[in-house]
């Protein structure tokens, strides 16, 4: 399931991702191994983050300057069970945690 909402004041922007994850794929380790990619490509660094599923990584872009919000994109990719979420919001990581707690519980 992918949900996308923009903001029409701000211009901001979340996408929510939500998939099964596959098979012998879905493991910490293999989540972690891809926030660390996608990270290392964005030029930043994939934190864990603990309270988040199995398994949660999040970072920050450097392109607040860039955005319409004048916010830096934060994306948070979660590992819940057999259940992969993966958020992206011009939002900081304070907000896309919150927006994490709620899916997870609904």
């Amino acid at each position: 399931m992918t949900c996308n909402y923009s903001d029409p004041t701000t211009g901001a922007n979340l996408v929510i991702l939500t998939s099964p994850a596959p098979g012998a794929s879905a493991s910490a380790s293999v989540l972690k191994s891809v926030a660390n990619s996608q990270a290392q490509a964005q030029n930043t660094t994939a934190t864990p983050i603990s309270g988040f599923g199995s398994a949660a990584y999040i970072s920050t872009l450097h392109d607040a300057s860039s955005n319409s919000s004048g916010v830096a994109t934060t994306l948070m990719m979660i590992l819940d069970g057999s259940k992969l979420v993966d958020i992206t919001a011009e939002a900081t990581p304070a907000q896309v945690q919150a927006i994490a707690h709620y899916v997870l519980t609904h």
